[in-house]
């Protein structure tokens, strides 16, 4: 524990003095271009001719090299910020790290084309050829650019994380890795069941599809359990019994954990929600309540042996309607 927090100060140590060497030399290029632009007023019209090439060589290497500190010193602040939001939000180590990589590239590449397109005479020209080539590689590359913006849109986002629910395109599954170019998810059929198979969503999807989170950053779910009686039964009793069932059985194993992971809007959940009505294959009754995804099958199958048992006792029938005429 001592040696974690020894290396995580002598990494501060190293940021801290990385900045203050970055600064410094950065004062001291301004101080010279500002000392040069004062004394190059000294000279006379003859003595500027004579020096003139130098001067502007000096100036224009000073500005290169001020343009290139505040640069660095911008980017290793901004790595920072962005680090510790994406960390925050739950973003993986490596996809953190992917992007601040690409955002460094793309920030240098920026600076450098701006920095020395201000000293070309034909930087009109090449600004205008450099968006030409832009267009035709944007036209080109139109699918791997949507997917990477696709990518940089779920790492700000909230449409997912690793390790939610999701359904795009009609396409179940469990977010397992989040790449440049795909999202991977392992399939699940309708009962929440994993099929085996590994499916890869483009990112472009996000833009192009309505995505589904069935948990949104937590494990837990809204599940129901639907239980279809006769027209000869005691539908008022039977609600009754599903409603006692459930709600006991959720007090008992499921109720701790959800007020321990949805803290702030637990007493949503509090409550089993039970409904009565009527459909083509009868009177039905369903329950819903807050379950961990991962125990839903078990947890339902618990619960209506339970269910079961009670109304099997109560001689209330389950199944479809009967003939009424």
């Amino acid at each position: 524990m001592k040696s974690l927090e020894n290396t995580q100060k002598r990494e501060k140590k190293g940021i801290l003095l990385d900045y203050l060497i970055t600064a410094l030399i950065t004062f001291l290029a301004i101080l010279a271009y500002i000392l040069l632009k004062i004394k190059s007023k000294d000279y006379s019209n003859d003595q500027l001719n004579s020096f003139g090439t130098y001067l502007i060589f000096f100036e224009n290497a000073l500005i290169i090299l001020i343009s290139f500190l505040v640069t660095y010193f911008f980017i290793k602040i901004t790595k920072r910020l962005i680090e510790n939001y994406l960390e925050k939000i739950g973003r993986s180590k490596e996809n953190i790290k992917l992007f601040l990589i690409v955002y460094g590239y793309f920030v240098w590449i920026v600076v450098i084309f701006l920095t020395f397109s201000l000293f070309l005479k034909q930087g009109a020209s090449l600004i205008t050829s450099i968006g030409l080539i832009g267009f035709g590689l944007t036209l080109a590359l139109q699918k791997p650019i949507l997917n990477f913006v696709g990518w940089i849109t779920i790492i700000f986002g909230k449409a997912y994380h690793i390790g939610d629910i999701v359904s795009i395109n009609n396409i179940t599954g469990k977010v397992y890795d989040i790449r440049v170019m795909y999202t991977s998810l392992s399939e699940l059929d309708v009962d929440g069941d994993s099929t085996g198979k590994s499916v890869a969503i483009p990112n472009e999807f996000v833009f192009t599809y309505p995505v589904k989170n069935f948990t949104k950053g937590t494990k837990y779910i809204w599940d129901n359990l639907v239980l279809h009686i006769t027209y000869k039964s005691n539908w008022k009793k039977a609600t009754k019994i599903v409603e006692e069932v459930v709600q006991n059985y959720y007090d008992e194993h499921i109720k701790k954990e959800v007020k321990e992971t949805l803290k702030n809007n637990f007493q949503e959940y509090e409550k089993v929600v039970v409904r009565f009505g009527v459909d083509e294959k009868g009177f039905f009754i369903k329950a819903l309540y807050m379950v961990d995804f991962d125990k839903s099958n078990k947890i339902k199958r618990e619960i209506t042996e339970i269910l079961l048992d009670k109304l099997k006792k109560k001689d209330i029938s389950l199944g479809k309607t009967e003939n009424v005429s």
